[in-house]
């Protein structure tokens, strides 16, 4: 039976939900393993922190206490090249003062359709494989300096096919929430701390119970410190321009060792031309430096960044992403 890069990729992160590689190339024993792949360009142009980054809808991915300080309706679209094919999600959050913050999210990560093909390469059909994240989300700011969030996740993992290939398909589904919290310190509320755990939930189980394998709960902390730069010469830009420096560290719930560690900057002129730039030192090899870009005007907004790894079989080597949202 043949199969493409794309199938091999898809038996790497899809056919088995609980097998995926490290840097080292060993076997990680947790479902969804897709949750623990970067979406947001801003995040990812930071060297893929965000447990304290906030104002924007994709923070609901790795904090969703971040979205607690938005003010404007915002929708936005996140794009990804990946293993074997796009991730993309969506994002809409709506604020209501006195009230919170209310939003929602899909995130598809589309392995897409494979040939099956038998030993003399005869079409025999055709499988595809794909994980699915569906949030609601619901944060809340205190008060000026507190915000808490969480998220509902039902996780979907599937394996659909066509032909003589009954054993290649498969459907399991899950759940989980996402709890985060973030405060702010300091004049001006420059130091900004947050705690997040992520996919904190049941098992997915995709044959049978004694196959069911554990989500990849995640406790993250991290900090972001704002500096206001010195005004260059006098009139309405002073002090406009400002240093965002951030950290991250994140473990596996309830278990030792070595942690992951990320940190980033993101220097700009208000939210109108941003420059970011990070690293990342992480197990799960995407490990590496990052860049990235941020450009809005009235209510559009576009974040770019790159990442530059060695050592994965989770994405490709230098994978692109891009964030593009509308504020109304």
């Amino acid at each position: 039976m043949g199969r493409s890069r794309g199938a091999l990729a898809c038996l790497i992160l899809c056919a088995h939900p609980a097998v995926g590689l490290s840097a080292q190339n060993q076997p990680i024993n947790a479902a969804a393993l897709f949750l623990l792949l970067p979406i947001s360009a801003r995040s990812v142009g930071m060297g893929q922190t965000a447990a304290a980054l906030d104002g924007h809808g994709e923070d609901v991915f790795l904090n969703p206490a971040g979205v607690g300080s938005m003010t404007s309706s915002e929708f936005a679209l996140h794009t990804a090249r990946l293993a074997a094919g796009p991730a993309t999600a969506l994002t809409a959050f709506f604020p209501r003062r006195g009230i919170g913050v209310f939003g929602a999210a899909v995130y598809l990560l589309d392995f897409g359709d494979e040939p099956l093909l038998d030993s003399n390469n005869v079409l025999l059909g055709q499988f595809g494989s794909r994980n699915l994240a569906f949030l609601t989300t619901y944060a809340t700011q205190l008060s000026g300096s507190v915000s808490l969030g969480v998220s509902y996740k039902l996780i979907e993992f599937r394996v659909d096919c066509s032909g003589p290939c009954p054993s290649l398909a498969g459907q399991g589904v899950t759940h989980a929430l996402d709890l985060g919290g973030q405060f702010s310190v300091g004049p001006d509320h420059a130091l900004r701390v947050g705690v997040a755990l992520r996919n904190l939930g049941f098992a997915l189980q995709v044959n049978n119970e004694a196959q069911a394998d554990p989500l990849p709960t995640r406790l993250a902390v991290g900090a972001a410190y704002t500096v206001q730069l010195r005004p260059i010469g006098d009139g309405p830009a002073a002090n406009h321009f400002d240093l965002q420096v951030a950290a991250d560290v994140e473990s596996p719930w309830r278990e030792t060792g070595t942690p992951d560690v990320r940190v980033g900057m993101d220097l700009g002129f208000q939210q109108v031309v941003r420059v970011r730039g990070g690293y990342a030192y992480r197990h799960e090899g995407l490990s590496g430096p990052s860049i990235g870009l941020g450009v809005a005007t009235g209510v559009i907004g576009v974040d770019l960044a790159q990442m530059f790894l060695t050592h994965t079989d989770l994405v490709v080597s230098n994978p692109t992403f891009l964030s593009f949202r509308v504020l109304f």
